[in-house]
């Protein structure tokens, strides 16, 4: 979609913030405080459904006050500006941080740590390039959803998206707090992550949908790794997460500050994020920065590791990005304590059910280092011992492999640097 399609006249109404039409969405919800609803694009005939869904959880903390819908802009520029970076299909399409008809859910985090409240949801307006070119072409299934001229048509739909995602950060800003502060005392008990805990119902994606969830806050007045200890800040953070319970679902999260709020504690966050699940792909001040991009196919595993003497069960989810590289993709040995590994690296198929797997430099089970960074660590604790590489192949229900790496040596004569991984579809 081009960027053009979309910054029509009407447009600038919402850059101006002009909100007298933030009502044109469906609204549902109790207490006074309506859901702004703009769903129609969450189930086209004829149009393939996206495979995530993103969760912007905005820290009541960082939100100031505003009564008035004209005030808001002015008192919250940044959230604004956030809530466009995803919403606006020009600009969240081209970037590549968001998807086509992606579904986009904002709620506010209370102060109190209770559960998270859902001010706005739908699905962004848009289509891939090749749906745009069928489009263009006269694609028979474009009369099943739009009359006229379909890209026109979507051109506007997609300005009301945009009101109708303001609208719902206008309504947020109602229950925000008058002197915006930081988060302060421990990560593990601060009132952001108690309500994440409160919310995991809420944050559950439908069944086959991978989730993202972008954090909207203010960390640098947290307390992070303890002076005390001796482990480094990643396992402090790693042994915190453990403790603290939460489920990040094998997700990817995004960090976002308001601008000026340096982002602190980042090795920490990365362990405590890894030890329930998920993945920090960004921690930023000011703006969102666009990761990995979503998935366009999604394959489930289970099977096994053949470690030296035994065999260790494992679950895998293998998503591409439709371009030859991994997306949201993990593996998650099971017994224990779950350590799931985020998988990255190039996928190439030659057909639907033939893919060839290899990783990339990132360090596969390296992740869950205690000290990342400089010399790679091998040692027992690590899935893997920490191995480095992976390799795998995909026939039909079936995918074969390894984990390897030159530096480990294992087996009874310590001949072997790999160890054999077997699974099948689910």
């Amino acid at each position: 979609m081009t960027t053009k399609a979309f910054l029509t006249a009407s447009a600038a109404a919402v850059l101006a913030f002009s909100l007298s039409g933030c009502g044109t969405g469906e609204t549902s919800g109790g207490g006074g405080a309506g859901v702004i609803r703009d769903e129609a694009y969450c189930s086209k005939s004829g149009l393939s459904a996206p495979l995530r869904q993103t969760f912007i959880l905005i820290d009541a903390n960082v939100v100031k006050k505003s009564e008035m819908a004209s005030d808001f802009a002015e008192r919250n520029l940044f959230l604004r500006d956030l809530g466009l970076a995803f919403a606006n299909p020009a600009l969240s399409l081209a970037s590549g941080l968001s998807d086509p008809r992606e579904r986009i859910s904002i709620m506010l985090v209370p102060t109190d740590g209770s559960p998270a409240q859902l001010v706005f949801t739908g699905c962004i307006p848009g289509l891939s390039p090749d749906e745009e070119v069928a489009a263009r072409a006269g694609a028979s299934w474009v009369r099943e959803f739009a009359t006229g001229d379909a890209l026109k048509g979507m051109a506007e739909d997609a300005e009301k998206f945009q009101i109708n995602a303001i609208g719902g950060l206008t309504s947020a800003a109602k229950r925000g707090v008058d002197t915006p502060e930081p988060q302060t005392g421990s990560i593990t008990g601060s009132a952001l992550f108690s309500a994440i805990r409160a919310s995991r119902g809420v944050l559950e994606p439908p069944k086959g949908t991978i989730a993202r969830y972008v954090l909207v806050t203010n960390l640098s007045a947290v307390a992070f790794e303890s002076s005390e200890s001796s482990d480094s800040a990643r396992k402090q953070g790693q042994d915190a997460g453990f403790k603290a319970g939460g489920d990040f679902g094998l997700s990817d999260v995004m960090i976002v500050q308001p601008e000026g709020a340096a982002p602190e504690g980042k090795d920490y966050l990365e362990g405590f994020l890894l030890a329930q699940g998920g993945r920090l792909v960004s921690y930023s001040s000011g703006k969102p920065m666009a990761g990995e991009r979503a998935p366009k196919t999604v394959r489930y595993f289970e099977g096994e590791a053949a470690y030296p003497g035994r065999s260790e069960r494992l679950k895998m989810r293998i998503a591409d990005d439709g371009k030859g590289n991994l997306s949201s993709s993990w593996l998650t040995m099971l017994g224990g304590i779950n350590k799931p590994i985020p998988l990255t690296g190039q996928i190439s198929c030659s057909s639907p059910t033939i893919c060839k797997i290899t990783s990339d430099d990132k360090g596969f089970a390296q992740i869950w280092s205690p000290q990342p960074g400089g010399k790679p660590e091998f040692i027992n604790e690590m899935p893997f011992a920490g191995m480095r590489n992976f390799n795998f192949e995909i026939r039909g229900k079936e995918l074969k492999g390894e984990a390897s790496d030159p530096m480990v040596q294992i087996g009874n004569d310590g001949s072997k640097s790999s160890i054999a991984i077997t699974a099948d579809i689910r």
